[in-house]
């Protein structure tokens, strides 16, 4: 079913033609009438397919008759699948070891199948004839060529954050720093930034986070939302902030552990989009008035909301402004052109009027230039962006705005966007999460010389280069780790998504469903009403993918329900209950299941029979164990589960597995001989364990068990390997093995010290992340890994600290992009000399200031690294005298102020309770070297 897929415009008609097809080729084509019903089948849905996919580019022109006929044959489409998939299950059931009994009751099956086929046939031409009928009474072919359309070409701009380079932020920035910092009592102060929607409150807040963070003991950004769940938030502080979560905490509790742990700590929080008094009165009980010159930073879109941050605490209200007419221009060109200069004369004066029309809002502005960006420089077509949208100062006209560039969006692309309205609002939805479950959904097309992930991540970066998503945490390789959405995006995404029956949320006791069968259903309910929960219940038997956010006691009774689901997601991660999923064997269609909820601890053993299976995520669940068949899983692809998850020794059996991780052989030998056998295995995470649990006899034979299976995956295109050990002696003896991987793309070796890198590391010359803990590091073993062209990120961790000068020189690590180094040896002597790692862009260096025999000192030179744009040093000073820090501290200011760029520098010192009478003093400063944004603080 090459290219076949789901989609909002046309249902599962792509998925369902070629079923049809199958069914066509096999024995059902003997009987009499059957063939014909099928192929008549498959010709009109065929027919009324093509109008739908025209139909979908003409989506915002289609009148209410033409809207009406498409939904209907789109859910059409669905039912027919299902009723398709459920019969073909029920009369596939052979077994070979079958009893006579069984056989015999096999073939009475198959005789009543072929009747069944018959009238199932008969049932479903009706339906389709129907609906053929009403398409030529109103001639919906004539009304789908009507329009033109004008298709988008490929394109690669720059990333969101790029185009958030705070375009007339600096001034609103300083103002609020400015205020936050003076020091007239130490009591407790609060700003809030009030605003219209797409204003840039979130963006403001955070800048003035990241600038003075630094300041304080510790921090933590809080997204509270219009539907908060106040016991996640809590908690998510709590964790933030770098304290343990206890999960069965209740809000009680969790406030007691909050304001304990602040009580004698200098904090700043931000408490970022509150929607109502209520729920900034529950956080702010958390937060304790502590006279250590904390800081709370708050945004709404509410005044009086705004009010109420400030009327108990010393406040200040900052109302936000929208861009002016200079700087609105120069995010606008900045986005499309890069720079103003670069706009050509003719496109100038429609500029200036779309540029009016969104009236400084920083989202209209960003919207509707990355809409233009994938434009041609017509200037008709910019003209017709400009007639198209109204003025953005309301809610009405920035919505204008966003639908006009969904609408521009392909059919794939919509898709996969309307899909994200079943997160919860402020969720940071993870990108490999979201792209399996657009995989398990079936909206990714196949493309020759592409896997399905690789395709999945190309639509995700263009929904962000559309700015319709918003990028979280982009790395080294430029990959984003997860993404959030705009709440008006969400607003708008979950509105078209209901209107197209293509999801359904649940929040409190209501929900909106556009049909009586609800496809795709979203809860983030903690608890629904009896009669809620029956109607719900109802309109559920034929869902496709359910998600749990919040419901904790009722989920598993909605289950035995469900007779088409693809995806189940459980998501309820703060619940503790105790229950298994009884009813998981009967979901012979699902494809994706993720556990991320504490409440569930066993996996039946019926999870064998879901032969669809690709994804199975535990990670979040408290299963110990998986049950034997997990083998029986043939198309399984994806299994991730936690280190302290027992694997059964069947795991060889998964011949499709791309992906394994935490997996703990617990040193069963017959696991570790196993692993060769998944042909297929792309990244695995594994750990392993020493002769402190085996005989010296059953050590040997665990040894070249692991060889053997290493040695072949890296053979059959092993692309990334994390290993964990207990036993260093592991790690000598592998070492030389891990070189021998030719595919390997990233290296990780944990809770393990070496005494020294391989010169074979050379030989891994597509390796483009190492992790590593060594016992020592020379000037060679430097030169080794330098040499590696491939690497895009080193991170080495040395527990001696090397005890000569380190020097790397320009024609090492050519592409390396981050690059951090951690010595627990006394003293550093690092020099980077010309045109050495032209690419780095963060570097990261730890060591300490203790005194010790091998007479290291502090030299470092930073100035020929062209591209740096953050380096962060931290002095570990454990058992250092005051001098000895401050002649660290002084050669790392002195290299850097010798930078001619301007990175940033941050300069951490770190402490422990324990110190000598000399230490130096703990005091919080923020100083400017050369121009140089320098922060420094103490851990």
């Amino acid at each position: 079913m090459a290219g076949a897929t789901v989609s909002v415009s046309t249902g599962a008609m792509s998925t369902l033609l070629p079923k049809l097809s199958l069914l066509i080729q096999g024995e059902y084509k003997h009987l009499k009438g059957v063939k014909g019903g099928i192929s008549f089948l498959k010709d009109e849905l065929s027919s009324m397919h093509t109008l739908l996919v025209k139909l979908a580019n003409k989506e915002e022109k289609l009148d209410v008759q033409v809207k009406d006929w498409r939904n209907k044959v789109r859910e059409l489409s669905y039912d027919i699948e299902d009723c398709i998939d459920l019969f073909m299950h029920k009369v596939s059931g052979s077994n070979a070891k079958a009893s006579l009994v069984q056989k015999t009751a096999a073939k009475i099956r198959k005789l009543w199948s072929r009747h069944k086929i018959a009238n199932l046939i008969e049932e479903l031409k009706a339906r389709v004839i129907e609906e053929s009928d009403r398409r030529l009474r109103y001639n919906f072919d004539e009304v789908a060529d009507k329009f033109g359309h004008v298709q988008i070409d490929p394109r690669l701009p720059a990333l969101y954050v790029e185009a958030e380079k705070l375009v007339g932020i600096d001034g609103p920035r300083e103002k609020i720093i400015e205020w936050l910092e003076k020091d007239e009592s130490r009591k407790l102060k609060i700003v809030s930034i009030v605003g219209f929607g797409g204003l840039g409150k979130t963006t403001l807040a955070n800048q003035v986070y990241h600038n003075i963070k630094g300041q304080f003991d510790c921090s933590s950004f809080v997204p509270i939302s219009r539907n908060p769940n106040t016991t996640k938030i809590l908690a998510d502080m709590l964790k933030e902030l770098g304290s343990d979560v206890d999960t069965s905490y209740d809000q009680r509790q969790l406030i007691s552990k909050l304001r304990t742990f602040l009580k004698h700590k200098r904090y700043l929080i931000i408490v970022d989009d509150i929607w109502s008094t209520q729920a900034w009165e529950l956080v702010k009980c958390a937060l304790p008035e502590n006279n250590l010159c904390s800081r709370i930073i708050s945004t709404t879109r509410n005044a009086d909301v705004a009010t109420s941050c400030c009327s108990s605490l010393a406040g200040y209200i900052h109302n936000i402004q929208p861009l002016n007419e200079h700087d609105s221009q120069k995010l606008f060109f900045k986005r499309i052109f890069g720079d103003k200069s670069a706009c050509p004369p003719y496109l100038e004066q429609v500029s200036h009027g779309i540029i009016s029309k969104c009236h400084g809002l920083p989202l209209a502005i960003i919207s509707i230039a990355s809409l233009l960006a994938g434009k041609s420089r017509l200037k008709e077509q910019w003209e017709q962006v400009y007639n198209s949208i109204g003025f953005a100062f309301s809610h009405q006209g920035i919505r204008d705005i966003l639908l006009l560039s969904y609408y521009d969006l392909p059919i794939h692309l919509k898709t996969c966007l309307l899909y994200l309205s079943l997160f919860p609002e402020d969720y940071e939805i993870g990108t490999e999460e979201l792209i399996w479950r657009w995989i398990a959904e079936g909206f990714i097309s196949e493309v020759k010389g592409q896997t399905l992930d690789q395709v999945a991540e190309n639509y995700f970066n263009d929904l962000v280069n559309r700015s319709m998503i918003q990028p979280v945490d982009i790395k080294y390789d430029g990959r984003a780790d997860a993404c959030k959405l705009h709440d008006m995006v969400l607003d708008l995404i979950i509105s078209l998504s209901t209107q197209e029956n293509f999801t359904t949320i649940v929040e409190g006791q209501q929900y909106k469903c556009s049909s009586n069968k609800i496809r795709r259903i979203s809860i983030h309910s903690k608890c629904l009403e009896d009669e809620v929960m029956q109607e719900i219940m109802t309109n559920c038997s034929q869902v496709r993918s359910i998600s749990f956010y919040g419901l904790e006691d009722q989920e598993t009774s909605l289950l035995p329900t469900l007779n088409s689901l693809r995806v189940l997601a459980f998501e309820n991660r703060y619940h503790l209950g105790s229950k298994s999923i009884k009813h998981l064997g009967r979901f012979f269609q699902l494809t994706y299941l993720r556990i991320n909820s504490p409440g569930i601890y066993e996996l039946p053993e019926q999870i064998g029979g879901l032969q669809n299976l690709l994804t199975l995520d535990i990670r979040g669940s408290r299963v110990e164990k998986l049950p034997s068949t997990i083998g029986c899983l043939k198309n399984l692809v994806r299994l991730l589960v936690y280190g302290y998850v027992k694997l059964p020794n069947e795991i060889g059996d998964l011949q499709a597995l791309q992906q394994l991780s935490h997996a703990d052989n617990y040193n069963s030998i017959v696991f570790v001989e196993e692993l060769k056998r998944l042909a297929n295995l792309r990244e695995i995470d594994i750990k392993l364990h020493g002769s402190a649990r085996l005989g010296d006899q059953d050590m040997a034979r665990y040894m070249e068990a692991l060889k053997s299976s290493l040695a072949v995956m890296g053979k059959q295109g092993l692309q990334s390997l994390e290993i964990r050990y207990d036993d260093t002696v592991i790690g000598e003896k592998l070492m030389d093995l891990f070189c021998y991987s030719p595919c390997l793309r990233k290296l990780v070796i944990d809770n393990c010290k070496i005494s020294r890198l391989s010169k074979q590391m050379a030989l891994l010359v597509n390796l483009r992340h190492l992790d590593i803990g060594v016992s020592s590091i020379k000037q060679d073993d430097l030169c080794v890994l330098g040499s590696i062209p491939t690497l895009l990120f080193v991170r080495l961790f040395v527990v001696c600290g090397p005890d000569e000068r380190l020097a790397i020189s320009g024609h090492q690590f050519q592409c390396l992009k981050e690059f951090i180094f951690i010595s627990y040896g006394g003293g550093l002597e690092m020099l980077f000399l010309q045109e050495a790692m032209p690419e780095l862009r963060w570097l990261s260096l730890y060591f300490c200031a203790e005194e010790t025999d091998c007479k290291m000192g502090f030299e470092f030179s930073f100035k020929h690294l062209a591209s740096l744009e953050h380096l962060q040093v931290t002095i570990d000073c454990r058992n250092a005298t005051r001098s000895w820090v401050e002649t660290a501290e002084a050669s790392v200011r002195n290299a850097a102020s010798a930078h001619p760029g301007c990175p940033r520098i941050e300069i951490i010192r770190k402490f422990e309770d324990c110190m000598r009478d000399d230490e130096v003093d703990k005091e919080e400063i923020l100083k400017d070297i050369d121009g140089h944004e320098v922060a420094l603080r103490e851990i």
